[in-house]
This record gives C-alpha cells, structure tokens and sequence, in this order.
C-alpha cells in the first residue's frame, strides 16, 4: 500500500516522531518540490523494525530568461538538507535532472558518494547514521566558502583583490590580480580567468581552486610563474547564480554565457562588469589567454578548441598546442577528449577574436562531474583530482608561454634542412623525460645521460622543419 503527499519542502512519515525534513534555506541550496511517494516498516530482527522512506525529489528550475525566451530553463542543480534521517532507509528518485552519482555529507564540509546508486535510473538509496545530511548533485563550492579562500589567497603580497561591480542582488564580483610586482608588466604574459557563469557547475572552482593553490605557494616555481605572468583571476562571474542554487543562469534568469554580444536592455549587470573590466585592461595591449572554466555532464575533461575554418591556422594550432599540453602527463585528460567549435559571437571566445582578431587565444575548459575520459572503470571525479587538474592547467600554461621554471627546462630548436636540433648546456646527469606536440615526430621519450653536458636532441616533422618549443621534464629536479 502506498501513500502520496506532495510537498514543497516538508515529507512526513505516517507516525508521529518519524517526520523527515527537508530544507534549502542556505548558501547554494536549492530544492523544488518533494513527494513521499512509499512509507514502510519492515522488520529487520525479532524485535527492530526499520522505517523505509522514499521521496520523489523535483529540483527547482531556473527562473525563464528573458534574454533567450526559446530556452528552456535548467534544474540541474539541488542541494538539500534533510532532518530526521537517523535509522531510516531513505530512497531518492531524482525526477527532473540527471546525477550519476549525487554526494552526501552529515556536516555540510566533507563529502562522499553514495554507495546504493542506480545511474540510469537516477535513484539511490541509503541507511544514515546520523539525524541531519546535504545531498548534492556535486560537492558545493559557496559564497561562504569562497570568502574564505580569498582571505587565505590575498594574505600574500603578490595577491590583490578587487571589486568589479556588484550583482543584481548586490553581491561583489571580486577579482584576484597575481603576480610579482618587483618585474615590469610589459615583460609579463598576461592571462584571464573567470569561472561559475553557470552556477550548479562546482567542479570548475574546484580546479581553479588547485590552480591558484598552486600559483600563490611559496615554493621557486611559483616564484617563477609569478615573475613571468599577471594573472586575473574572477571566481565566481555569477555569485547570485552560486549563492541563489541555481543551475546554469543568474536571478534574473539569464544564461550569462550566450550573454555577451546582447543589446544593453537583455545585458545582464554581470556580463556588462567583466566587459568593463576587460576592456580597461586591453586597451594598450590585449590578454595573451584567456580561459573560461566549466563543468559538462559528458564524462571526461575536453576543450572546446576553435576549428582552423572559423578562426585561422596560427590560432588554431596556439589552441591546440595549449590543449595537447594540457594532456601531458596527466591521468585524467586526454588528447581524443577534446571539443571543436566556432567562436560565436555570444560566447565570450567569438566576443574577443572579434575584438583583436586572434591576438587573444580564448578557450573554454570543461570538468565532469562523475568519471574521466568516458571510462567508468576510472576512479570518480573528486575534489583532490579536481584540483590536481588545476595544478596541470597552470602547469600547460606555463609551458605554452615557454616559461623556464626551475626543473622543466624549453628548449627551442635550430632548424636545418627538414629536422630541428634543440640544444641545452650543462644539464645535470640524470633521467629526461621529452615532450612536443602536434604532428612532430621524435626518436625516443626518455634519454638517460650519465654524465653532465651539453643536451642535443633531433626531432622532425611530417614534411616540413618543426618550429615549435620543446619541453623537457627532469623529475628528480621538478619542484612541487
């Protein structure tokens, strides 16, 4: 026998004492409507029964856009509290958005997958050891939490932080500006970020997270990176989207990401606060790079790399030299994962190659939620690995600008005839592991020198001299 109630956010079970409650009344939670939908005891022993509860969970859409009204609007995102949960079995069948595999967690800090799934039918189920639990569609990355990152991150001297605007709800849309002040900026690589313009897409803050980790520690490599680039840095462009639980717009319903080439009157304030911005700065000298991070349901990390068609050669090969490199030596992410696209005008890619015609390599970055390089024999997606990508990320940009950093060396090449010769003197003895990309074809991936001396390497290309850097790892000097 089955009782139906339909509620907005309280589910009560058929005896007094036994109600569970469900809540979203906190930074990025959000919640539509909740049904129990069965409501059992079965006996677990002699003398202990078990309440089984299970609940039809409607996540809450985004609000219509008004900017594109043929949208239809998002619900991807939840991110409840329920009270009341010790000692029952509590099902969950998500109705109207699509987890592979939602996270849990008893203090709202640390979380775990649930183990009892069933991905294609969008169901789990679990026993609770404790009275109050978060379920989220993926581990959240908040208001709350990013304030607290931005006082670790601006404790240093190298870091200043800046208000670009507010939102529509007034919140800030802050900015990082990193980099060592002591070197002149014209000697400098210049580099954006911004990442959260689809709220519910928490994965991208976590790579970034490990990202500026990375770049603002006390170690000779960061040093490095900040001697050779101005990093800005804008964490979340949609902060009413994060803190409002939205999916993939802001309060007003917008898509801030198809927002950028829009009459003023559908512009929303966010996007007109970081054209503002990007204009200020470019206008003696355009960004370098331009990164815009993200979160897809595809399962795998991909690029979307601007075709040859819709941009140029040169512009697509900087792409594809930046997304190869970020496939290096990385266990996640690999060359057969990436997108190819054009860059539309409404996407902030097509916004600056229509502003300076290429000078401004712009790319988007896409995390999954669930597992990599579409193998689901590969470890899940979780916040340590996130992070690792961002320390990856930094690390391809790093060799993409050919920053020499302690330990990983660029060596740049003579050409003669159809082979380039890459020399570099007076490297120690030791193991060199070897690196290019594109078409070029190389004799070997390691060299073992036993003794110290100039290093000469030969490398061609398919029927042409390679002009490109090489880059030569040597683990036992890379310093993390």
């Amino acid at each position: 026998m089955k009782w139906l109630f339909i509620l907005t956010f309280l589910a009560a079970g058929l005896q007094e004492g036994h109600s569970v409650k469900f809540s979203a009344n906190f930074d990025s939670g959000s919640l539509g409507k909740v049904n129990l939908i069965d409501s059992v005891w079965v006996r677990s022993s002699r003398t202990d029964s078990v309440l089984h509860l299970a609940y039809e969970i409607i996540s809450r859409q985004d609000p219509d856009n008004p900017a594109n009204p043929e949208l239809k609007p998002s619900a991807r995102w939840f991110y409840f509290m329920m009270e009341g949960v010790k000692g029952k079995h509590i099902y969950l069948d998500f109705q109207n958005t699509d987890p592979m595999r939602a996270v849990y967690s008893y203090d709202a800090k640390h979380y775990q997958r649930f183990e009892d799934y069933q991905a294609s039918l969008r169901k789990v189920s679990a026993f609770f050891s404790r009275d109050t639990v978060y379920v989220a569609y993926f581990v959240p990355y908040g208001q709350e939490l990013l304030q607290e990152r931005l006082k670790h991150w601006t404790a240093s001297s190298f870091v200043t932080m800046d208000t670009l605007g507010t939102s529509m709800m007034g919140l800030p849309i802050q900015m990082l500006t990193i980099t060592d002040p002591g070197v002149p900026e014209k000697e400098k690589n210049r580099i954006w970020i911004h990442a959260r313009v689809h709220p519910g897409e928490s994965p991208a803050n976590w790579q970034l997270d490990g990202l500026l980790g990375r770049l603002t520690e006390d170690t000779p490599v960061a040093r490095q990176y900040r001697r050779q680039s101005v990093f800005y840095v804008v964490p979340f462009t949609n902060p009413d989207g994060v803190y409002g639980g939205y999916s993939r717009s802001n309060a007003r319903g917008i898509n801030q990401e198809i927002n950028w080439d829009h009459n003023d009157s559908v512009t929303s304030v966010e996007v007109k606060v970081l054209r503002a911005r990007m204009d200020s700065l470019t206008r003696e000298c355009p960004f370098d790079l331009v990164l815009n991070m993200h979160a897809q349901s595809d399962d795998k990390i991909s690029y979307y790399v601007p075709t040859q068609e819709s941009t140029n050669s040169q512009y697509h090969e900087k792409a594809m030299r930046l997304a190869y490199l970020t496939t290096d030596d990385n266990p996640y992410f690999f060359p057969e994962d990436m997108f190819y696209s054009v860059p539309a005008p409404r996407y902030v890619e097509g916004w600056l190659w229509n502003r300076t015609g290429g000078r401004t390599l712009a790319m988007t970055i896409e995390m999954p939620y669930s597992y990599y390089n579409e193998n689901p024999d590969r470890s899940w997606v979780t916040v340590s690995s996130l992070r690792e990508n961002g320390e990856f990320l930094l690390r391809a940009i790093s060799d993409y600008f050919g920053w020499d950093t302690p330990g990983r060396h660029i060596l740049k090449g003579t050409i003669r005839g159809n082979k380039t010769i890459f020399r570099y003197d007076n490297l120690p003895a030791g193991e060199y592991r070897v690196f290019t990309w594109d078409n070029a074809w190389i004799l070997c991936d390691t060299v073992v020198k036993k003794h110290p001396g100039p290093f000469r390497y030969v490398i061609r290309a398919e029927g042409e001299p390679y002009s490109g850097p090489l880059r030569v790892s040597i683990p036992a000097i890379w310093q993390n």
